[in-house]
């Protein structure tokens, strides 16, 4: 089992060491160094690819220890000590001798009065920056654009001593010795003692001391808390700003639909007026055309009954005045023919002008029976004619007879209605009077029994 413990053990020198060696100017050490080179050199063999490198147990455990330091690197480690409360075992039975004791004798004390005496809290140059660039953003984009080159980390820490040592100063002081001091040491720029703040700079890391620290901190919370604040109060300005708008959109929305609304009312309103207007002026019309036609009807009727009366009265006239023409015109020429028929007797004496005289009497007699049918023929087409007129008379009466009675008709029941509506109101005033009397008589009644 013990089979080359040696060898698995044996960890190589460093290439860089064995350089050293050969390199030094004594002779033994320069063999002592070949030797150990030699040693240390693996023998030659064949190549092969799946056969890997040889590591020892130092080797592994060196590369383990790397790497768990590493991961401790990377993480905030913290320890926990347990402390017996009591040595009776019992619940809530806290010994305050026994637990500094304890702390004393494991170390605990001694440890944190070291701590406290030393530097407890240290940051990296970035994670230093990282955290607490807030207090000194001012300095740091000053040192950046000046011309000399100045680390970020050490012109942050200058400007938190500055403020670290202010804040310790102040209290004893005056305030007006103490104002005027720090406008003298704001103005002048002068650097602040970092070791009496309790503030270190190294090559990677800054160191605090624990009442820096404690400042600082404060500082940050303070910083931190204002800022939360200064958040809070733009988030709510923001919040309140977007409702207000909201509010007021809102607003003009529901002003535009009232406004809408109301529109739409007027708008309904004014068709509707337009629209009884037109229906009044519509009914109206109907009302005025109807009374028109009516009175047309009426007013063509009396002068039709006018006319018709004018024109008889008128066509009595014509006629007596005919039939005297004719009467006349008959004496006169009865008298035409009784003188020449006196003369024709006195002729026909005559004898020697008989024939001729009865061949024009033939001649005449047969003129004379000619315009007799003449005159017949035209005084039958005049009777006829005058028939036919006075028929047409005849139903043109009639027909206004009807109208006028269907009109006269329709204004008698029209009238009765009045009359019956007349009646009717009549009837409800008397029953109305009477149960005012009957109820002024128990008024009275009522008034006198009261009396009594």
């Amino acid at each position: 089992g013990t089979n080359g413990f040696v060898e698995k053990n044996k960890d190589e020198l460093p290439r860089e060491a064995t350089e050293l060696l050969l390199s030094s100017s004594s002779a033994f050490i320069k063999e002592l160094a070949a030797i150990i080179s030699k040693s240390s050199s693996p023998e030659p063999a064949k190549p092969s690819r799946g056969k890997k490198k040889s590591v020892t147990v130092g080797g592994h455990f060196a590369s383990q220890l790397t790497s768990l330091r590493q991961k401790i690197d990377l993480t905030s480690p913290h320890y926990v000590r347990c402390l017996k409360p009591n040595g009776q075992l019992v619940p809530d039975n806290f010994d305050p001798l026994m637990i500094v004791e304890q702390l004393r004798c494991a170390g605990v004390v001694e440890a944190v009065r070291v701590s406290r005496v030393g530097y407890p809290q240290r940051y990296n140059h970035s994670q230093f920056v990282s955290r607490y660039r807030t207090l000194g953003s001012k300095e740091m984009k000053k040192a950046s654009k000046s011309s000399r080159k100045v680390k970020p980390v050490v012109a942050l820490v200058d400007a938190i001593a500055k403020k670290i040592w202010e804040i310790e100063n102040k209290p004893s002081l005056p305030p007006a010795k103490a104002s005027k001091k720090d406008k003298k040491s704001s103005s002048s720029g002068e650097k602040v003692d970092l070791l009496a703040v309790g503030i270190q700079v190294g090559k990677t890391k800054v160191f605090l001391r624990r009442k820096a620290f404690a400042i600082l901190e404060k500082m940050r919370k303070d910083f931190m808390a204002a800022a939360s604040i200064k958040v809070q109060a733009i988030a709510r300005g923001y919040i309140n700003r977007r409702d207000f708008n909201e509010y007021c959109e809102a607003n003009l929305q529901l002003q535009c639909w009232i406004r809408v609304i109301l529109a739409e009312r007027k708008v309904q309103a004014a068709r509707e007026q337009f629209n009884a207007q037109r229906i009044q002026s519509v009914y109206r019309q109907y009302r005025g055309r109807r009374t028109y036609l009516a009175m047309l009807v009426v007013a063509r009727w009396c002068q039709r009954r006018q006319r018709g009366v004018a024109g008889r009265a008128h066509y009595k006239k014509v006629y007596e005045i005919r039939r005297a023409a004719i009467v006349i015109q008959c004496a006169v020429r009865i008298r035409q023919s009784t003188l020449v028929m006196i003369e024709l007797k006195q002729e026909a004496k005559d004898l020697s002008n008989v024939a001729e005289e009865r061949d024009k009497f033939r001649e005449r007699m047969e003129q004379m029976r000619i315009e007799m049918e003449r005159v017949k023929v035209a005084s039958k087409k005049e009777a006829e004619e005058a028939a036919k007129l006075k028929k047409e008379a005849s139903l043109r009466d009639l027909s206004m007879a009807a109208d006028v009675e269907d009109e006269l008709a329709r204004v008698k029941e029209e009238l009765a209605n009045t009359q019956k509506e007349l009646e009717e109101e009549r009837l409800r005033f008397q029953e109305a009077n009477d149960l005012a009397e009957t109820r002024l008589e128990e008024l009275e009644s009522w008034k006198t029994s009261w009396l009594v």
